[in-house]
């Protein structure tokens, strides 16, 4: 029987997060860490919000900011991994 887990990586947005993130780097950091805990990637889904309030507050966060920083997007990893039944 196999069961399934979801993570979220959430990325910085703004001009830090352009200049700093790493979203290849924070991908592999915790497909590693899911591995060596028995985890295999499943699916990589790309998550953007599509709440039109937190996209507000996401703009005026970023204004407030100066355009620095404000939560981003980022990815949803669905892992599954293989379990015995009982």
């Amino acid at each position: 029987m196999k069961i399934n887990k979801v993570d979220r990586i959430s990325l910085a947005g703004g001009l830090l997060g352009a200049l700093f993130t790493n979203p290849r780097a924070a991908i592999d950091s915790r497909v590693e860490e899911a591995n060596k805990n028995g985890w295999n990637l499943h699916q990589i889904i790309p998550h953007a919000e599509t709440n039109l309030f937190i996209k507000i507050v996401s703009i005026l966060l970023l204004i407030m900011t100066l355009f620095l920083w404000t939560f981003g997007a980022g990815y949803i990893l669905l892992f599954e991994k293989e379990v015995e039944s009982e």
